[in-house]
């Protein structure tokens, strides 16, 4: 595979050659940009145990306390336009730095809140800030690493961050029921200051280019990165997934209402769709390290569409159950586990300049459809049924196994990517 950018460099902007760090500077940078990336979705579910208390205390509705959630994922999607075309031009380690600083702001912010108010402008200060996690992690991946390497450095980086949403809601849990839930934001603090610290001492700046102005998104920056066929595929399947991957989140409870379970069982249902993310993650890392990334992308995006379609058609005749919704969910979560890493592998070699902003654009697409999930999959469910909610959802992810398909072997065969 390629590790140049799919566009000429323009001048003032070459790339001076640098050796990059041997194995054990690299393990330590790794473990750093992953940490910070880990408390992005951490940080997103570690008081989801305590939202009625929130909304008991700061005198909030529901949809309120709800709003400090769908806001910190949009700014989260957002902030990555900003973000992204900044590590670029100014460097990774100033933007990854500068965002943990923020984050921890935010973070005492929502410790010392009075009012609801302040409360949700902390949420936003914290997205705002974290953001840069994720982004900056996979991008000094593929600064720090060779092309052969790449694929099991992201998978160690998504299994650390898919840890996050695992153990937030545990540890936001324990925290409110023996102190109260404003501690698991000093719990944040203390995270993202020791994180700070820890990055502070062993990320480097790995981009090495001169300043020219640049550092904020363009509908020329955004053009150059869609041109190229592969990457707009993977724009197009990561909001796929991602829109997948919430819709179950949110529609889960009620797709097991129908078995008559407890509250208590239906958070059991979560479980066949986390273990598997986590069991892909682990085995993309272990059995697929020598597949090439568009292999696996190609394989996944259709097995996931797959799986959907099967899904619904459970649904649509009648003939789900339990075991077989748990089989689903599983499955589901394995693919998507092991194809993560290969599309962050994927995207990264395309681009060498710009890979920042092609990596914060992709952000963007994705928590977008992590937003867009939701809400969309009511509205058809709504208006339709839960059985057209998966049809539309398996339609989504079948365009863009196409597109994948029909992009990397285009581009295989003009010798833009390995094939």
């Amino acid at each position: 595979m390629n590790d140049t950018s799919m566009r000429p460099v323009p001048a003032g902007r070459q790339r001076q050659a640098q050796p990059l760090p041997d194995g054990r500077a690299r393990r330590r940078i790794l473990f750093g940009v992953s940490a910070a990336a880990f408390l992005g979705p951490f940080t997103q579910t570690v008081y989801a145990p305590s939202l009625v208390e929130i909304g008991t205390d700061l005198q909030a509705s529901t949809l309120m306390v709800n709003l400090t959630i769908s806001a910190y994922s949009i700014i989260f999607a957002m902030s990555s336009f900003v973000w992204g075309p900044l590590a670029d031009s100014r460097g990774r380690r100033t933007v990854l730095l500068s965002g943990l600083a923020l984050f921890v702001a935010g973070s005492l912010l929502c410790l010392l809140a009075p009012a609801y108010s302040l409360f949700l402008v902390g949420r936003i200060v914290q997205a705002c800030g974290i953001s840069t996690g994720s982004l900056i992690a996979a991008t000094v991946i593929g600064d720090v690493y060779a092309a052969g390497e790449r694929q099991h450095a992201m998978s160690v980086n998504q299994l650390v961050v898919f840890l996050g949403p695992v153990f937030g809601p545990v540890i936001g849990g324990f925290v409110a029921g023996f102190l109260h839930w404003q501690w698991a934001f000093a719990v944040l603090s203390v995270a993202g200051v020791v994180v700070l610290l820890y990055d502070r001492a062993v990320v480097p700046e790995t981009v090495h280019h001169a300043h020219d102005g640049a550092g904020s998104i363009t509908f020329e920056s955004v053009r150059s990165i869609a041109r190229v066929g592969p990457a707009r595929a993977i724009l197009l399947l990561g909001f796929g997934q991602f829109y997948g991957y919430y819709v179950f989140l949110v529609f889960l409870p009620l797709l097991v209402e129908r078995f008559g379970l407890s509250t208590a069982q239906k958070g059991i249902a979560f479980v066949p769709l986390t273990a598997g993310i986590l069991a892909g993650i682990t085995f993309a890392k272990r059995r697929l390290a020598h597949w090439a990334s568009e292999r696996i992308i190609r394989i996944g995006s259709w097995a996931i569409a797959a799986t959907v379609l099967a899904l619904w058609l459970l649904v649509f005749t009648g003939t789900l159950t339990l075991w077989r919704l748990g089989a689903a969910m599983m499955l589901f979560g394995v693919l998507l586990g092991a194809s993560l890493p290969a599309q962050s592998t994927l995207l990264v070699s395309l681009f060498s300049v710009n890979r920042a902003t092609a990596m914060g654009i992709y952000n963007f697409t994705r928590f977008m459809g992590a937003a867009a999930g939701p809400l969309l999959g009511a509205l058809v469910a709504d208006a339709f049924g839960d059985a057209a909610m998966l049809a539309s959802l398996a339609l989504l992810l079948l365009a863009a196994a196409y597109s994948i398909q029909r992009s990397t072997t285009n581009a295989g065969r003009r010798g833009d990517i390995s094939s």
